[in-house]
C-alpha cells in the first residue's frame, strides 16, 4: 500500500427506480455538508426515509437505506465497510449489493425494465495527496469504476481518470458512467452521493421519456402508413388531435423541467456542487439524450401534423360530398313536387 493509505474504505451502491405506489413517510433527510457550498433547492424533491435495516451479505454487515422522492421515485442505498477497497473481491461484494438493492426495489413494485445503478467507493483513511494513490493504483481504480476484471489499456485508464474534480489539496473525486471514487479525509461523502443520485434520477427520467416517445413514434408511423391509401376514419380523428396535444404537452413539460434543473444548478454558481454535477452530466451524456429526445418530438409533431392535415382534407372532401348529395336530394324533391303539381292540374 502507498504510504498513508491503509486500503480501508466504504462501498456505497444504490439503485434508482420508478413506482406507481404512493408512500407516506414523515422523516425528511437533511444532508449535512462539510464543504462550504450552498444547497441545491428544488433540483430534486426532499428525500424521505422509508426503511432502514441491516443485512449480512458476503459475511459482512450491510446497511440498507430506502428513500422515497415524490412522485414515484424509490432509491435504495447499500453501504458496506471493506478492508481493502481496491481488491478483486470488491467486484463480488458490489454485485451482491446490487442484486439485493434490486430485490428491494421489486418490493415496491418498481418497473423492472427501468432503473439506474451506481456505486461510490468512499475512502477517508489516508494522508497526503490522493493523487499519489491514484498514480499507484490507477489500474485497479479504473477497473472498479468500469466493473471490468481484465487489465485495461493505459490510454483507457488515463481517459477515465481525467474526469475528476478537487476541492481541497487532500481530496479528489473521479467520476465514471457506472461509479465514482471519492477521496476525502474528512469523510464528507453524503453530499456527493446525493448529487450522484440526482444525476442518475435525471438520466432515468430521460431514458423512460425516450422509450415512451419511441413507442409513440412507431405507432404514429404505422398509422401514417395505414392512411396513405385510405381516408382517416372519423373515429380516429379525435385520437390524432389528442395525441398531437399530448406531444406538445410532453415537449413543454420536458423543456420546463430541464430549464428548472439548469436554473437551480446555476444558482449554485461556480461552487463545488455545481461543478461536480456538471462533470457527472457530461459523463452521462445528458445533452446527447436531450438532443435525441427533441429530435423524436420533432418527428412526432411532423407525423401527427401530416395526419391532422390528411384528416382535414378528408373531412373537407366528405363535407363537400354531403353538401352535393344534399343538393341532389333537394333537386329530386323539387322535381317530384313539380310532377305532382302538373298531375293535379290535369
Amino acid at each position: 500500500m502507498s504510504e498513508g493509505f491503509s486500503g480501508k474504505g466504504t462501498l456505497v451502491s444504490f439503485l434508482v427506480g420508478i413506482t406507481n405506489l404512493r408512500i407516506d413517510t414523515a422523516e425528511v433527510i437533511d444532508v449535512k455538508k462539510a464543504k462550504s457550498s450552498p444547497s441545491y433547492p428544488d433540483v430534486m424533491p426532499k428525500q424521505t426515509i422509508v426503511k432502514i435495516e441491516k443485512k449480512t451479505i458476503e459475511n459482512r454487515t450491510v446497511d440498507f437505506l430506502v428513500k422515497y422522492c415524490p412522485p414515484g421515485i424509490i432509491i435504495v442505498e447499500a453501504s458496506a465497510d471493506v478492508e481493502n477497497i481496491l481488491d478483486e473481491y470488491v467486484f463480488d461484494i458490489k454485485q451482491s449489493l446490487i442484486i439485493e438493492c434490486r430485490a428491494i426495489l421489486w418490493e415496491y413494485r418498481c418497473d423492472p425494465f427501468f432503473d439506474e445503478e451506481y456505486s461510490v467507493y468512499c475512502i477517508s483513511d489516508y494522508r497526503g495527496d490522493p493523487e499519489d494513490i491514484l498514480s499507484e493504483y490507477k489500474d485497479s481504480i479504473t477497473r472498479l469504476l468500469k466493473t471490468e476484471r481484465i487489465p485495461l489499456d493505459e490510454e483507457e485508464i488515463n481517459a477515465t481518470l481525467k474526469f475528476n474534480i478537487k476541492y481541497t489539496k487532500d481530496d479528489i473525486t473521479i467520476v465514471d458512467w457506472d461509479g465514482a471514487f471519492v477521496f476525502d479525509p474528512r469523510g464528507d461523502f453524503a453530499s456527493n452521493i446525493e448529487l450522484f443520485e440526482i444525476a442518475n434520477l435525471q438520466l432515468l427520467k430521460l431514458r423512460v421519456l425516450e422509450y415512451e416517445l419511441e413507442q409513440r413514434l412507431e405507432k404514429a408511423a404505422q398509422l401514417l402508413q395505414h392512411t396513405t391509401a385510405k381516408r382517416i376514419p372519423w373515429l380516429k380523428s379525435h385520437k390524432i388531435r389528442y395525441s398531437l396535444r399530448e406531444i406538445i404537452e410532453i415537449r413543454s413539460k420536458s423543456i420546463l423541467e430541464s430549464e428548472a434543473t439548469e436554473r437551480n444548478i446555476k444558482l449554485i454558481g461556480d461552487w463545488y456542487s455545481a461543478r461536480l454535477f456538471d462533470l457527472v452530466a457530461k459523463k452521462f451524456h445528458m445533452e446527447a439524450w436531450k438532443t435525441n429526445i427533441n429530435k423524436t418530438l420533432d418527428a412526432l409533431e411532423d407525423i401527427y401534423s401530416m395526419l391532422s392535415e390528411n384528416f382535414s382534407m378528408s373531412f373537407s372532401t366528405t363535407l363537400e360530398f354531403i353538401i352535393i348529395f344534399g343538393w341532389f336530394i333537394l333537386l329530386i324533391g323539387y322535381f317530384l313536387l313539380f310532377i305532382l303539381e302538373a298531375y293535379h292540374q290535369k
